[in-house]
């Protein structure tokens, strides 16, 4: 497809598929018994996501109610007949249909898949029933595990073709009735030598000729005048060459009287020879196929139809056969890839899509082969830029009366634009949460983070493990500090000796800005020894530490509260009091120095 992040019509289809999504969720389906809509099984989301993106009249009966959730072309179908539908069973939605759809629900639940061809409904329209024809498919969506978990039913309307077979079988009888009476719509006698051609009245009234004049003889000019001029050479080639060859003569084209439509006619005749051997006469009959002709069309037109449908839509529209053997790409493909369909093959598309992802790919899609589960994946594929771009690729297999799977038809929409503004986010949001948790100054956690984190870890510890230690210390005569350099300078010996302590510990442990300058360590793990030595190496590694300050060479030291607690025992909250009890300690007997004291059980 053309680069859709410059397509407009792209985001446009993308937020109609949310907001169809979005009004789904917001139905009240515990009423219905279902559980939330964001609560569904995958492959019902999968299946909606189809349904929001699909002009077809489509819906899912879910459950033995089978509980309706439709698009808006199939709600729009039944719209004046029952209402809204999304939310209520179809046996009560449809209830003149109900014994129809039990049926179905009560074979397709069982993993049936069944076709119903010409299938009349009756649906109002401006207040009046009327009779309409749809071919109606239904198949089980099937969970992972292989579950059916509600029907997938898709209508297709086939009033117009009903009415057309119907025309033309009524026409095949009149014809039938015709040639079995001899009054098919005329004769026709051509005297090969005189180029005149009589034929009876309804031949004339046919080619816009005079009655008289036909039945008593006109010139053969005069009736190829009358055939339209886009056939009349052909028609002109094919009696030439019946005159010259004695074969049977037969041809269709079409005649445009001076009044009244274009019909479309097929005339047959058998030569009649001289005593030379000679075409002398050819004895004809004409019948009229209009109606023929005009069903055919109307066939050839649904089928471009179908085919512009699928041109104008945003995706890669594909199909395969049941072996995976891809068959048909849309337009879009040329314009995402720059490959053309003639120089696409089976092994192309492999080759596009990001190495990385294609091990993934190739699991889920013959999962989804195997199993005929609905095909639901994100992965990265080449683009013609030669960037490699987000595609959501989607595809349900398409069933026989058995059951059999003998296609798949899928989509792939570029979302690369949505996987970037995802990233953003997460990012974002990480960014909002270490601003949230670490201290701007230190670049430690926060008290409130610190605590919330060494929580966790405390319940999540097993009891089997090693004693866990704290250590509570606080920069000896902060305030002096304060007092005689600056706030400033006081910032600066709190930075650095934050730094020395998170360098002093271990890649697990975790450090906290309690408050002011005092500073926290949970040391998981970690037994009273350790925790003595970690708690030395900290204080040493501060009170040689030169803190340069505007021109000025300033020194710290830190009084230190260190506790451990078998695993039986631990408890944050008492473990931080006994830490804060040997600080005092520390600080009251004379500073820059480590105080231990053990936590009472």
């Amino acid at each position: 497809m053309s680069d859709l992040a410059d397509e407009p019509d792209s985001n446009s289809s993308a937020q109609a598929i949310g907001s169809w999504l979005a009004v789904q969720a917001a139905v009240d389906w515990s009423a219905a018994g279902l559980p939330r809509f964001e609560d569904w099984d995958v492959a019902l989301v999968a299946i909606a996501r189809l349904l929001a993106c699909s002009t077809s009249p489509m819906a899912m009966l879910v459950g033995e109610k089978g509980v309706l959730i439709a698009n808006d072309s199939a709600q729009e179908l039944f719209a004046e007949t029952t209402g809204a539908v999304n939310g209520r069973s179809v046996l009560e939605a449809l209830p003149d249909s109900a014994a129809f759809y039990s049926s179905v629900l009560e074979a397709v639940l069982k993993g049936r898949a069944l076709r119903f061809c010409k299938q009349p409904i009756k649906i109002k329209r401006h207040g009046q029933f009327v009779t309409r024809w749809f071919d109606l498919d239904f198949t089980p969506i099937t969970s992972a595990n292989g579950d059916v978990l509600a029907v997938l039913g898709i209508a297709f309307e086939v009033t117009t073709f009903v009415h057309r077979v119907r025309s033309l079988s009524e026409a095949e009888q009149r014809l039938r009735l015709a040639l079995d009476g001899s009054g098919m719509v005329g004769v026709w006698t051509l005297d090969v030598a005189s180029r005149t051609t009589v034929a009876d009245a309804s031949v004339a009234r046919t080619y816009g000729l005079p009655v008289t004049a036909c039945e008593a003889g006109i010139a053969d000019d005069q009736f190829m005048a009358a055939i339209h001029p886009e056939d009349r050479q052909r028609v002109s080639d094919a009696l030439s060459q019946a005159i010259e060859t004695g074969a049977v003569y037969r041809c269709k084209y079409r005649v445009k009287a001076a009044a009244g439509p274009t019909r479309w006619v097929i005339t047959s005749a058998k030569p009649a020879f001289d005593e030379a051997g000679d075409v002398s006469r050819l004895l004809g009959v004409i019948i009229d196929v209009t109606d023929q002709m005009e069903t055919a069309s109307a066939l050839a037109e649904s089928r471009f139809q179908f085919q512009t449908l699928t041109e104008t839509l945003p995706q890669i529209v594909w199909s395969c056969d049941a072996e995976g053997r891809h068959d048909y790409f849309s337009t879009r493909w040329s314009e995402f890839t720059g490959i053309q369909p003639e120089e696409t093959s089976e092994d192309t598309w492999k080759a596009l899509v990001y190495p990385e992802h294609w091990p993934i790919v190739t699991e889920v899609w013959e999962h989804a082969r195997s199993t005929g589960a609905p095909y639901d994946i994100d992965y990265r594929f080449r683009h013609r830029s030669g960037a490699y771009r987000w595609l959501r690729v989607m595809a349900l297999p398409i069933r026989d009366e058995r059951g059999r799977i003998t296609r798949w038809f899928g989509t792939s929409t570029d979302i690369h634009e949505t996987y970037l503004i995802n990233e953003e986010r997460e990012r974002l949001a990480r960014e909002f949460e270490r601003i949230a948790t670490e201290d701007h100054l230190t670049g430690v956690l926060t008290r409130r983070a610190f605590l919330e984190r060494t929580s966790k870890l405390e319940d999540g510890q097993p009891r089997s493990q090693r004693q866990t230690s704290v250590l509570m210390l606080d920069i000896d005569h902060f305030k002096s500090i304060n007092d005689t350099y600056g706030h400033p300078a006081g910032d600066q010996v709190l930075s650095e000796t934050a730094a020395m302590i998170k360098a002093s510990v271990r890649k697990q442990d975790i450090v906290g800005r309690l408050g002011g300058e005092e500073f926290a360590v949970f040391l998981p793990r970690c037994a009273r020894d350790e925790a003595i030595s970690v708690a030395e190496r900290i204080r040493k590694s501060v009170e040689s530490r030169i803190v340069s300050f505007n021109d000025r060479s300033l020194r710290a030291t830190v009084s230190i509260g260190a506790t451990s607690a078998s695993p039986k025992c631990i408890h944050l909250e008492r473990l931080l009091t006994t830490a804060d009890k040997a600080l005092y300690e520390a600080k009251t007997s004379g500073r820059n120095r480590t105080v231990f004291a053990a936590t009472a059980l």
